[in-house]
């Protein structure tokens, strides 16, 4: 997962230094407070501007005393990062008497022979933001036409997984959807994305045949004991098994066209990277998407 500060530093790097200017003499009016505040929040949303091409806009740059650091003036920044469907609130600190500013601040404390680190950062520095989830219904539905297993549990609670064969997270999780979806009383939709390409597409179509034997969770279990937790003991075992197949079958070329549609869709939707999860309350058609793991039961409280 991209964080906002790596998302600062890349645009840092490779914008490279600023231009230099003539070092300036005479008397010059000391600047009021006010017009030392609106000149950060310029150079503020100044310094914001490139993360624009990643997708993640300024809502607003204001003035805080949440957090005091001394010689510097925090502002919250608020973001919307609309690839990640989340809102996030920074703080970055600006030394208006010397043109210094810090995109981070770490507070530290010592503990015999460890340094410990915490980054400065606003109460609930992230949240998702609430979108139109209905185009997963038409997936859902094409993936059932297709006859690709793909659900675990029953409740009117549904939650999407979007998953590939070889996603390292997704493994690691593999033989705990059943378990999951009973301890959280979900019902847990598999939603395969070939992120991968054409191999991701091969291994999508070796799972459809064996959970159309064994269920969803029997083979998403039967995945996982190919490395029992091992993820490239298990990439390398399903790379052999998908070599020794037979020639693509007219059924598979129909899984196969079905997998590519489900992408396009996914994609249109703002839906790249596994894995991804989705919900909304039952009979909501507005809801989250969150990008990266997280605990379902978290992820289904959170607000």
């Amino acid at each position: 997962m991209r964080t906002l500060l790596s998302a600062l530093l890349t645009v840092l790097l490779v914008s490279g230094c600023s231009q230099a200017q003539p070092e300036k003499t005479g008397i010059q009016k000391e600047k009021s407070f006010k017009d030392k505040t609106e000149e950060a929040e310029k150079v503020i949303r100044a310094l914001l501007k490139p993360l624009s091409v990643r997708g993640i806009e300024v809502k607003s740059v204001k003035p805080t005393s949440e957090v005091k650091v001394p010689g510097f003036n925090t502002f919250k920044v608020d973001l919307i990062d609309k690839n990640n469907h989340r809102e996030l609130k920074r703080f970055i600190f600006v030394n208006p008497e010397n043109h210094y500013i810090a995109l981070q601040i770490f507070k530290y404390s010592v503990n015999g022979e460890r340094v410990i680190l915490q980054p400065l950062k606003p109460k609930n520095a992230e949240k998702p933001l609430k979108v139109d989830i209905s185009f997963i219904n038409q997936i859902d539905k094409e993936l059932t036409e297709a006859n690709i297993p793909h659900i675990v549990g029953k409740s009117d609670k549904k939650i999407y997984i979007v998953w590939d064969v070889f996603c390292p997270f997704c493994y690691s999780h593999f033989n705990q959807v059943e378990e999951i979806a009973k301890k959280n009383n979900v019902e847990i939709h598999m939603i395969p994305l070939a992120v991968h390409g054409e191999n991701s597409l091969k291994g999508l179509v070796y799972y459809t045949r064996l959970a159309r034997e064994k269920g969803t969770a029997g083979a998403l279990k039967e995945l996982y004991s190919m490395g029992n937790g091992d993820f490239m003991k298990y990439v390398k075992s399903l790379e052999k098994r998908l070599k020794d197949q037979k020639e693509i079958t007219k059924d598979q070329q129909k899984i196969i066209k079905t997998l590519k549609n489900i992408e396009i869709q996914l994609v249109k939707n703002g839906v790249r990277a596994t894995p991804t999860l989705i919900y909304a309350p039952p009979g909501e058609m507005e809801g989250k998407i969150h990008v990266g793991f997280m605990p379902v039961d978290n992820f289904i409280k959170e607000k």
